[in-house]
C-alpha cells in the first residue's frame, strides 16, 4: 500500500497533539505487603486522559516494599521494608518499561521501617533519605551519592515516651518523615507528637530544630501522617487512634496553635463502633481540599479549606476495604485509592470546583497495594 504525504502529515500531527496534551500514561510504582500473594513492587500505567488504569505487574521481589520515595531528577526509587530487620532499598528505573534494576540496599538500625521522605539538596548534591522506624522507635538519615546509593547513616535518633492508649502508645512509634527544605518533621504515633529536626544536606545529618517547636496532638489522638499547606503557615494532622484531623497555625514556629481538631467520619458515625483508623492525608495542590482515609469506615474523607479551617463535605467509599494508601494523579483531576485488604485500586474523579469525589468505575486487582507513586 502506498502511503501518502498527508497521511504521514496527519500520523506526525497525533503524535505531536497527543504530546503536547500530555496523553502518554503516566508510569508510577505499586508498594505492597507480601504476606499474603503479594510478591514485592509492581508497576503500572495511569492514561489521565481516560481516567483508565493498567492492570500492575511485578519488578521486583522483596518483603513488604510498603513506602517509597523518588529522586526528583533522576531514575532512582527508594523503598524501605517493614520488615523486623528493616531494610532501606535502592533501584534504578526504566520509565518506558518500569524495569527496576537494584542499586544499594542498608539496614535501617530498627524494626519496621514504615515510611521515608528524600530530601534534595539546593547546592546540586544529591541530598539525603531519612527514614522512620515505627517499632523500634528511631530515625536515621542517610547521604545520597552520586550513583544513587546510599553512603553510611548519618544519623540514628531514638525517640523517648509513650502515650495514654496502653495497647498503642506503650513506646514511641514514628510513623512518618517529611521534608519541607530546611526541616524534617516526624510524626509519631506513640507520644503524640510531630518533631522537628533540622537536616544538613551535605552531610545528612539531623539535629534537634530550636525554631521549630514540636506539635502536640491531644493525649491519645496518635498523629500517623501529615500534610502542609505550600506557604508553610498551617499543617494538617492526621491522627490514625480516634479519626481526627488536627490544624496546626504555624506562623509563629516556635509556638504552633491548634487551631482545629474534625472528626474523619460523617456526623453520627461512631469511630469505636467501626474499629475505624485512619491512614493518609494529602492537600489538594490547588491548597483549598484535604483528604484522608479511614480502614474500618472505608471510605475517604473530603474537607474543604478556608484559611487553614476544616469544613467536612463528604465521605465516599474507597472502593474496597482498608485504603491505606490513596495519593492524587499528576494531573490532579483524579484521586486513586489502594485498598489493601481487597487487592485493589480504584480511580475517582475530583471535582475542580468544590473537591468532592465522584467514583469513575475504574478499578484493577493489584495484591495487597498500601503505596503507589507516579514517576515525574
Amino acid at each position: 500500500m502506498k502511503t501518502t504525504f498527508s497521511a504521514v502529515l496527519l500520523v506526525m500531527l497525533v503524535a505531536v497533539c497527543s504530546f503536547v496534551n500530555g496523553a502518554e500514561p503516566w508510569r508510577f510504582f505499586v508498594g505492597t505487603y507480601t504476606d499474603r500473594d503479594s510478591r514485592g513492587i509492581y508497576t503500572g500505567t495511569f492514561d489521565a486522559e481516560r481516567g483508565t488504569l493498567e492492570k500492575p505487574t511485578l519488578v521486583a521481589e522483596c518483603s513488604n516494599p510498603t513506602f517509597f520515595a523518588l529522586h526528583p531528577s533522576k531514575p532512582y526509587l527508594y523503598v524501605v521494608t517493614e520488615t523486623q530487620k528493616g531494610m532501606l532499598l535502592a533501584f534504578q528505573y526504566n520509565k518506558k518499561s518500569g524495569q527496576l534494576t537494584p542499586l544499594d540496599e542498608k539496614e535501617t538500625h530498627g524494626q519496621l521501617a514504615c515510611h521515608l521522605a528524600f530530601c534534595p539538596s539546593p547546592n546540586g548534591a544529591d541530598g539525603a533519605v531519612v527514614v522512620a522506624n515505627y517499632s523500634s522507635g528511631n530515625i536515621l538519615s542517610f547521604p545520597i551519592l552520586e550513583n544513587g546509593k546510599m553512603g553510611a547513616a548519618a544519623s540514628d535518633i531514638a525517640h523517648a515516651g509513650s502515650g495514654p492508649n496502653a495497647a498503642r502508645q506503650e513506646s514511641p512509634h514514628p510513623h512518618g518523615a517529611y521534608f519541607d527544605g530546611t526541616t524534617i518533621a516526624i510524626p509519631d504515633l506513640g507520644i503524640d507528637q510531630v518533631v522537628y529536626y533540622n537536616i544538613d544536606l551535605t552531610t545528612a545529618a539531623l539535629s534537634a530544630s530550636a525554631d521549630h517547636a514540636s506539635l502536640r496532638l491531644t493525649p491519645g489522638a496518635g498523629p500517623r501522617h501529615l500534610a502542609a499547606s505550600k506557604d508553610r503557615q498551617f499543617t494538617f494532622v492526621v491522627n490514625e487512634l480516634d479519626s481526627t484531623v488536627s490544624v496546626f497555625d504555624r506562623r509563629t514556629t516556635k509556638a504552633p496553635e491548634l487551631i482545629q481538631t474534625v472528626s474523619t467520619l460523617a456526623e453520627g458515625k461512631d469511630a469505636a463502633a467501626l474499629n475505624n483508623t485512619t491512614a493518609e492525608i494529602e492537600l489538594h495542590p490547588n491548597g483549598k481540599f484535604l483528604y484522608a482515609s479511614n480502614r474500618g469506615d472505608d471510605s475517604i474523607a473530603v474537607f474543604a479549606v478556608n484559611k487553614g479551617k476544616l469544613t467536612f463535605l463528604q465521605n465516599v467509599s474507597s472502593g474496597g476495604k482498608t485504603p491505606r494508601f490513596f495519593c492524587i494523579d499528576p494531573t490532579k483531576r483524579f484521586l486513586l485509592t489502594c485498598n489493601q485488604d481487597t487487592g485493589n485500586i480504584c480511580v475517582f474523579k475530583i471535582d475542580q470546583e468544590t473537591g468532592t469525589l465522584t467514583p469513575t468505575g475504574q478499578s484493577v486487582d493489584s495484591p495487597r497495594p498500601v503505596c503507589l507513586v507516579f514517576v515525574p
